[in-house]
C-alpha cells in the first residue's frame, strides 16, 4: 500500500543516514523539526462532502484524503504538514467504459466537477481540488487502465 502521504510502502521506513543528515546540514542548513502531521490528524480536517449520497461514489476520508493530492514537492508539504486545505467531495472507481459514460453524464447533470486520476502521481497538480467552485468528484481510473 502506497504511503498516504509520500512515495513507497507504508510497511517499510528508511532512515536518513548521518553522513547524509550531516552533508543536507551544510547545504540547505538545519532541520527545521516538527513532526509530521498523521494520518488521524489530517482525517479529522475533511469536511462534509457537498455532493448528496450516490451508491457509485466513495465518501470515506481516507479515500478522500489519499486522492486529495498528488506527489509533487507542494503537495509532499501540504501532506506532512497536515494543511491540505482542500479535498475531493467523493471518490468514484469507475471499472469500465459503461460507468465512465454514466459518471459524465451524472456530473453534467449535477454540475459536479471531475478529476481523471491515473497512478496519484501528478507533480504538476492536476488532480488537486481547487478552492473555488462547485462540487469536486475524484475519479479512480486504475480499474479502467488495467
Amino acid at each position: 500500500m502506497n504511503r498516504w502521504n509520500g512515495w513507497g510502502d507504508e510497511s517499510h521506513t528508511y532512515e536518513v543516514p548521518t553522513k547524509s543528515r550531516a552533508a543536507l546540514a551544510e547545504w540547505v542548513g538545519a532541520p527545521m523539526g516538527g513532526k509530521s502531521a498523521s494520518l488521524s490528524e489530517v482525517l479529522a480536517t475533511v469536511p462534509k462532502s457537498r455532493v448528496d449520497s450516490a451508491s457509485f461514489l466513495s465518501f470515506d476520508p481516507e479515500d478522500r484524503v489519499r486522492h486529495a493530492r498528488g506527489q509533487s514537492f507542494g503537495d509532499w508539504v501540504a501532506l506532512r504538514s497536515g494543511k491540505l486545505g482542500t479535498f475531493p467531495d467523493a471518490i468514484a472507481y469507475p471499472e469500465n467504459s459503461e460507468d465512465v459514460r454514466s459518471l459524465l453524464e451524472w456530473a453534467r447533470r449535477t454540475g459536479t466537477r471531475l478529476i481523471p486520476y491515473g497512478g496519484g502521481t501528478s507533480v504538476a497538480g492536476h488532480i488537486n481540488p481547487e478552492a473555488s467552485g462547485g462540487p469536486t468528484v475524484t475519479m479512480d481510473m486504475r480499474a479502467c487502465l488495467v
